[in-house]
């Protein structure tokens, strides 16, 4: 999985406490007219506060490569867009 728009969620979660605290307590509502597919939303959905305690956890959690996600903690719109 590398979908880029679910890169740029995890990514911005990571560095912005409060849309972290959105994307747990509310997936549906921040995922809502996003570009992810089902499965994405599930995961996304599924994620708890403490998968973001740090690039390896929030990586095995979500299945992607550390090395894919912390390069878009650089990516524009994921240090931009907040949920």
């Amino acid at each position: 999985m590398s979908s880029r728009e679910v890169l740029i969620i995890l990514a911005h979660a990571q560095m912005c406490d409060r849309c972290q605290e959105r994307l747990v307590g509310d997936p549906n509502a921040v995922l809502r007219g996003r570009a992810v597919t089902d499965d994405e939303k599930a995961l996304l959905s599924g994620l708890t506060s403490a998968d973001f305690a740090g690039a390896e956890r929030l990586a095995e959690a979500s299945g992607h490569d550390v090395r894919e996600l912390t390069q878009y903690h650089d990516h524009p719109v994921a240090r931009l867009r907040h949920f």
